[in-house]
């Protein structure tokens, strides 16, 4: 039983130091990025391939989610819990080029609606 609440004690992250991981994880997206002078190779090499592409390219989208420690991560990076439990908690960052391959806009779209606990197995009884 101890190790059960241990467990549950470690996956509840408090909303301030959510809230402060959340404002650390846009400071370190988009701090590096602007308008007008990132260039989609700088986005390419900073972030990786995008989690979508539109227009032959010219609009690329970066997929996160939020786990359960309150760290925000890269959407499908592969871990096998990434679809135990939806992630209601999610933010797409959409970059917009122009003909230049220089960025004209973007935005972080963010769906901050509060996570649901997991679904626990139910446990067995102990034996007596």
């Amino acid at each position: 039983m101890l190790s059960f609440g241990l467990v549950l004690g470690v996956a509840c992250v408090s909303p301030s130091v959510r809230q402060e991981k959340a404002r650390a994880f846009e400071t370190g997206l988009l701090g590096p990025i602007e308008d007008g002078r990132t260039t989609r190779q700088e986005v390419l090499l900073r972030l990786g391939s995008p989690s979508s592409a539109f227009e032959g390219g010219r609009i690329l989208t970066y997929d996160f989610v939020v786990d359960l420690d309150g760290e925000w991560r890269r959407a499908g990076s592969g871990r096998a819990s990434d679809w135990a439990y939806p992630h209601p908690r999610t933010a797409s960052l959409v970059l917009v080029f122009g003909p230049d391959d220089r960025l004209v806009r973007h935005s972080l779209v963010k769906d901050l609606r509060q996570p649901d606990p997991p679904i626990q197995e139910a446990a067995a009884p102990p034996p007596s």
